[in-house]
Formats: structure tokens, sequence, C-alpha cells
């Protein structure tokens, strides 16, 4: 079975609590003495098997990392782990899952290889906002509820506002339209990539 660690929990002694996902399942099972094994870090890409136990926790068993280069670059390794950490505080409490999340993931890591990783995030992000029907791609403003006619400003879940109603920094209209619309950021400025970032990091 193949999944992506999303989170790890230290529990007694050296022993981990690891959460993964998979294409259907969110699986929470324990490691023992899992801070000796550098098999398990957030965002790894592992193939393991699954001990059932009655009555306790199920076990984390025969990891293999399934590694990919790109973890050697360390700014794009921190990326995809605050992407992962925000992931999985997006999907706490769930256990059975769309297969869409873990497919995310294995774009992500795909991308990652040859591309910009906060723009990889970003365009993935509009992705997750589209499939669970909270990509808004039409500029009404969250606070007065009347259409926007000029650049707006956007705040998480790239909800958008009108700058008088929020007075925060305002993003160029056609260039966000297009982003929305194809899930691409070809033409955004590094540092227009930079604030959706900011707002990215305030919660899936």
């Amino acid at each position: 079975m193949q999944g992506y660690i999303l989170k790890v929990t230290r529990a007694k002694n050296e022993d981990l609590i690891v959460t993964i996902l998979t294409p259907a399942t969110i699986h929470t099972l324990y490691r023992f003495y899992g801070a000796r094994h550098s098999t398990i870090n957030l965002g790894y890409k592992i193939d393991f098997e699954i001990e059932y136990t009655l009555g306790y926790m199920p076990k984390l068993r025969r990891i293999t990392h399934l590694g990919f280069s790109w973890l050697k670059t360390l700014s794009k390794a921190l990326i995809w782990q605050r992407f992962i950490t925000l992931l999985a505080k997006h999907l706490e409490g769930i256990e059975e899952i769309d297969p869409f999340y873990f497919e995310l993931l294995e774009k992500i890591a795909k991308k990652l290889a040859k591309q910009d990783a906060k723009r990889v995030m970003i365009e993935s992000y509009i992705e997750l906002l589209r499939f669970e029907g909270r990509l808004h791609t039409h500029f009404e403003c969250l606070v007065c509820e009347t259409p926007i006619q000029e650049d707006p400003v956007l705040v998480r879940a790239f909800l958008s506002a009108h700058s008088s109603c929020i007075p925060k920094r305002t993003f160029d209209r056609k260039k966000i339209e297009y982003a929305m619309r194809y899930a691409d950021t070809q033409f955004l400025e590094d540092e227009e990539i930079e604030g959706l970032w900011q707002i990215l990091q305030e919660g899936l």
C-alpha cells in the first residue's frame, strides 16, 4: 500500500503516531521506535503495511521511502511540508476520502521536479477549491455582497472583496481571472505569487 505522511506525532518514549493519506482512506497508525526510522517524515511518500491487533491501534510495518529528487532542495521541501501540514489540518477527522486528494499530491510531486514550488501549490490549491465547490470565479465582495468592478482584494480561500471593504493589497483582476479559470499562474509576477502564497498559508 502506498500513501503520503500527513502528520507525525510523538507518543511515549520514541514511538510515533503516523497519519497517512492513501487513495481511499486516511490511516492513523502506531509505529514503535519511530524516531529511529529515517523513512518516517512529514510529506514522505511511503510503501507500507498495516498490522491489525485486536483492541489496539493498528501498527505501521514494513516501510519503504519512495523518495523524490527535489526533496534535496531545501526550499522546495519546506514549501511541500507546509502545504502537507495545511492539508492535514483541512482533512482532520476524515477517514474515508475521495481519491482526488491523493491524486493531487501525486501531481504536485511530479510538477515540483521542474516547476516553481509556490506556483505549483497555488495552482493545486485552486484545483482543490474547484473540486470542493469553493472556488468563486465571479468577483462579488464577501463583505457587502455586491459585484467588484475594479481589482479585487483576495482573502482566505481566495474569496474576493472591495479594497474599500477590506483595506488590503489588490490583485490584477485579469490575471486572477485567468489563474482561477485555468489553475495557471503563468501571467502572475513573482511578487503576486508571494502574496497569494501568504493567503494560502492562512488555511485551506
